[in-house]
């Protein structure tokens, strides 16, 4: 009752066949970094892109979408400042350009509250955060 009339060789070599198929495939996932990998998961959230344009309501709002994202998909700490500056374009690419030579890095990565603070005093200066909350 070997493969319901394939003859057992036939059936060897299939699964043979079946089992390189997926160890190529399991190799190839392993040759794309993780952090590649969840890249490509922020990016299909449709995180928004922020220009750095003067609209410090606008920069709050990209802050808290992109953390909404990072939640949703449980991404860890090393990785968010990547992924988020990713999606900067423009000016405020350019701005972080010279920004991220400019912060100190704990275990090889800038924390997100570093960054965050960092993005927020550029793009929503604490003297306008007073007259919006006063």
């Amino acid at each position: 009752m070997v493969g319901r009339g394939r003859p057992a060789g036939a059936t060897n070599e299939l699964l043979e066949r079946m089992t390189q198929v997926l160890e190529t495939l399991a190799h190839n996932q392993e040759a794309e970094p993780a952090e590649y990998r969840g890249l490509a998961s922020f990016t299909r959230h449709n995180p928004p892109k922020f220009e750095g344009k003067f609209d410090p309501e606008g920069a709050q709002r990209w802050i808290a979408d992109v953390e909404k994202i990072f939640h949703a998909m449980g991404c860890r700490d090393e990785h968010k400042v990547t992924y988020a500056t990713y999606m900067l374009s423009g000016e405020a690419e350019n701005w972080w350009r010279f920004a991220s030579q400019t912060l100190l890095q704990e275990d090889g990565y800038i924390p997100w509250e570093t960054f965050k603070a960092t993005f927020l005093g550029n793009y929503f200066p604490r003297d306008l955060r007073y007259i919006e909350d006063g």
